[in-house]
C-alpha cells in the first residue's frame, strides 16, 4: 500500500481518482475546500483547505502527513478556472488563478520533495489543452496552465535528486456531469466522444505506477484528438 496526496479530490476528477486508488489498496489523503458528497471508504483522509491561503499551505501538507509516515505521491489537481472577459479582466482574476493552479502547486511540490526519502517518488501535474489552445474569455487559465507546464518540466529536472518524478495529464474536454452533452459535441472529437473521468484517472494511475520511471518531464494530452484536428471555416 502507497499513500497518496491528492489535492481538489472531493469532486469531478480528482474525486474520480481518490475512488480508483482507494479500491487499489492505496491509502488516499485529500486537501480540499469542501468535502466529498459520496462516502468514502477504506483508508481515506480528509484535509480541509483553502489552496488561495497560501499562507496556510506548510499546515495544510503537515497535517496531511499527520496521517501517514512517508507520502509517496502527489497530484495537483485542484483549479480555479473561472472564466472572464477579456474586457472585464483584473489582477485579482488573474491573481486568483495564479494562486491556485501555479503558486499554490509549486509550494506543494517542495514540501512533498522535502519530506521525500525513498527511491520511489512521483508528482502528477493537471495541465490542460488550454495551455496549448485557446477560447475567449479564458486568460487566467490559460496562462496558469502555461505555468504548469514549465513547472512541470523545471521540476522533473530539479527533483531528479530526489528520485522523484514529475509529469504532467492535459485533459481536454472531459464530462464531469456539470454539463449536458450534445450529440454533436461527441461526433466533433475524432475520438467520436467526449473524455470521461476514467479516461483522465487511468493516465494519472499509469504515471503513478512505479514501472513508470522512465517518463520523466512529458504531459500525456487526453482530448479525443482534438488538438490534432484542423478546423476551417465551412
Amino acid at each position: 500500500m502507497k499513500s497518496y496526496l491528492i489535492t481538489g479530490g472531493s469532486s469531478g476528477i480528482g474525486l474520480g481518482l481518490v475512488k480508483r486508488l482507494l479500491a487499489d489498496g492505496h491509502r488516499v489523503i485529500n486537501i480540499d475546500k469542501v468535502t466529498p458528497k459520496d462516502p468514502l471508504t477504506g483508508h481515506y483522509h480528509f484535509v480541509h483547505g483553502d489552496l488561495s491561503r497560501l499562507d496556510r499551505l506548510e499546515e495544510m501538507f503537515e497535517r496531511a502527513r499527520s496521517h501517514t509516515r512517508l507520502i509517496d505521491g502527489l497530484v495537483l489537481n485542484a483549479s480555479e478556472a473561472d472564466s472572464v472577459s477579456f474586457e472585464n479582466l483584473t489582477l485579482d482574476s488573474l491573481s486568483k488563478a495564479l494562486d491556485v493552479n501555479v503558486k499554490a502547486s509549486a509550494m506543494l511540490a517542495k514540501a512533498y520533495a522535502m519530506q521525500y526519502l525513498g527511491e520511489y517518488g512521483r508528482i502528477v501535474l493537471l495541465s490542460s489543452t488550454r495551455a496549448f489552445m485557446s477560447e475567449v474569455d479564458t486568460l487566467p487559465y490559460a496562462c496558469s496552465k502555461g505555468a504548469i507546464e514549465a513547472m512541470k518540466h523545471n521540476l522533473a529536472i530539479s527533483l531528479a535528486k530526489y528520485h522523484i518524478t514529475v509529469n504532467a495529464v492535459a485533459p481536454g474536454w472531459i464530462d464531469t456531469g456539470q454539463q449536458a452533452i450534445r450529440n454533436l459535441d461527441h461526433t466533433f472529437h475524432p475520438s467520436q466522444r467526449v473524455g470521461r473521468v476514467e479516461d483522465i484517472v487511468r493516465a494519472i494511475v499509469f504515471l503513478l505506477d512505479e514501472q513508470s520511471s522512465f517518463i520523466n518531464g512529458e504531459t500525456l494530452v487526453i482530448d479525443g484528438g482534438i488538438t490534432k484536428k484542423m478546423i476551417y471555416p465551412e
